[in-house]
């Protein structure tokens, strides 16, 4: 086998190569997709409510200067309450 042929060879080889990871990124890129679609819906309904997100943490802060320990025991609470509700979800999942 000459040179040329070799090359030819290689390069039939390598195109293969690339088809066959541009087919696996294809159905990688579905997978990411679906398993991402839930946090991509979360963060499209925060972004789209900015404004008042914003407002909400600057009254927060502000609160937070004025009373600390207040702010520290809502904000126990409220963590408290979120995990309450996380176990209850995992507990009785959506059909």
């Amino acid at each position: 086998m000459n040179h040329r042929q070799y090359r030819d060879r290689e390069k039939t080889l390598l195109i293969r190569q690339i088809q066959q990871q541009r087919l696996d990124l294809a159905e990688n890129k579905a997978l990411w997709l679906e398993k991402t679609e839930r946090f991509d819906h979360g963060w499209q309904r925060l972004f789209s409510q900015r404004k008042y997100v914003f407002i909400g943490f600057s009254i927060m802060v502000l609160y937070g200067i004025r009373h600390p320990t207040k702010l520290l025991r809502w904000s126990q609470r409220a963590f408290g309450a979120w995990s309450t509700l996380r176990v209850i979800r995992r507990a009785f999942p959506a059909k």
